[in-house]
């Protein structure tokens, strides 16, 4: 006697794709979160390597997740928890004077994503351009948040003048390290 039994699978492609992306969204906010705490206390903006943790996640992510990796992260922030640079928890981050940057790190994330998708091959060139217009998305939205204590002026000097340095090195990194993920990814 044969028996016959069918097996449905307990979850479906969909369902284990929903956690797979569940699962990329959490990682990417608590990557973030690990570079906030490697930081340079400037006032009244830290320097940190969120930025780099922010275009790198748009390239090996794409905007989409990256870019709720970044508001995932802000959560966390307003839940209270110690993920903002130096190991800081305050909950009213958005009134803090880096509140302009964090509110760019979801746009940039988004945008840089769907630039570099936008190309089969993005050439190193389009890949620099790609991290080049996130960083202006973060520094327009940076400087423009910190006008709200400063001046104009004061603003560029303290939020975006001793950050050029780093900014140059970070493009090149996440550049260089986007274009080796993206032709891995295509093996």
């Amino acid at each position: 006697m044969e028996v016959i039994v069918e097996s449905t699978p307990v979850f479906s492609e969909k369902t284990k794709s929903h956690a797979w992306t569940a699962t990329q969204v959490v990682l990417g906010s608590l990557f973030l979160a690990a570079l906030a705490q490697v930081s340079i206390p400037l006032y009244p903006i830290p320097m940190t390597l969120q930025t780099l943790g922010i275009f790198l996640l748009a390239i090996g992510q794409g905007g989409k997740k990256a870019s709720y990796s970044s508001l995932l992260y802000l959560a966390l922030a307003a839940f209270g928890l110690p993920v903002l640079a130096g190991g800081v928890s305050n909950s009213l981050w958005i009134a803090l004077p880096s509140a302009g940057y964090l509110i760019g790190f979801p746009i940039a994330s988004f945008v840089i994503g769907k630039m570099v998708r936008m190309r089969e091959n993005p050439s190193a060139l389009w890949m620099m351009g790609s991290v080049l217009v996130g960083q202006l998305i973060i520094y327009t939205l940076g400087v423009a948040g910190l006008t709200r204590i400063l001046s104009f002026e004061q603003s560029m000097m303290v939020g975006l003048v001793p950050f050029l340095p780093l900014a140059g090195v970070k493009l090149l990194m996440a550049s260089s390290i986007g274009g080796f993920w993206i032709r891995f990814k295509k093996r």
